[in-house]
C-alpha cells in the first residue's frame, strides 16, 4: 500500500453551518482588515473594521442561531 492509494484527510459527509463559520472566519477577517486598510489607511481602523465584521458573524452563530445536537 502506498500513500497514493489513500488519503491523508477523511473528508466529512456533509458541512454543517457551524463549520462553514469557523471556516469563513479567518477569511471574513482578512477581507475586512483589507477593506478598512484601503479606505482608513492605518492599522487601527483596519483591525477594527475586521473585528467588528468577525463579531457580527460569531454573535450570530453563538446567541441567535446556535448550533443543534444532530
Amino acid at each position: 500500500m502506498s500513500v497514493a492509494d489513500s488519503s491523508a484527510v477523511d473528508l466529512p459527509d456533509r458541512v454543517t453551518r457551524a463549520d462553514a463559520i469557523l471556516a469563513g472566519m479567518p477569511l471574513l477577517f482578512a477581507g475586512g482588515y483589507g477593506v478598512g486598510a484601503a479606505v482608513f489607511g492605518g492599522w487601527v481602523a483596519a483591525t477594527a473594521n475586521a473585528s467588528l465584521a468577525c463579531a457580527v458573524l460569531m454573535l450570530d452563530a453563538i446567541v441567535r442561531n446556535p448550533p443543534r445536537a444532530q
